[in-house]
């Protein structure tokens, strides 16, 4: 499942020349990955209260500016599973669906009753299936994506 969120770029997200400040993609992605699993059937407060999902990894690769009230659209997915952490992946397209930006937060499972990194546990991983999107890369020419 690819989830499918819209923020507008408020003013206190850009800089000076009305461009979205490097750091706050990283909140667009947290919003993404919230309303993902929202829309999986799920909230991250019912999430947290069996299970924690730190972040472990962030990485952001930024393809064109967005800029102050543009409407983006935050495209989320699971990229990986591994026995003990997956991995959300990313992609932001502007209204004019050019892309605004990639990345990926890396997430490990973790007993909030004892601090204990645990495996990935078979309710979560039933609501979260692994999707292969092929994007892109920068050097190559826009084109289709296959999902």
């Amino acid at each position: 499942m690819i989830s499918s969120t819209k923020i507008r770029v408020r003013y206190k997200d850009t800089d000076t020349m009305h461009v979205v400040y490097y750091g706050n993609y990283l909140t667009y992605f947290e919003v993404g990955r919230v309303e993902y699993l929202r829309q999986q059937g799920t909230t991250i407060a019912e999430i947290n209260a069996r299970l924690w999902m730190p972040v472990v990894e962030a990485t952001v690769r930024y393809v064109r500016a967005a800029r102050l009230d543009e409407l983006l659209d935050v495209r989320c997915w699971i990229g990986e599973r591994r026995r003990a952490r997956f991995r959300f992946d990313y992609e932001i397209v502007n209204e004019g669906g050019e892309r605004v930006a990639t990345g990926h937060t890396v997430h490990a499972c973790q007993d909030p009753a004892t601090g204990k990194l645990v495996g990935v546990p078979p309710w979560l991983s039933t609501i979260m299936p692994v999707v292969a999107v092929d994007l892109p890369t920068p050097e190559e020419p826009d084109g289709e994506r296959s999902v």
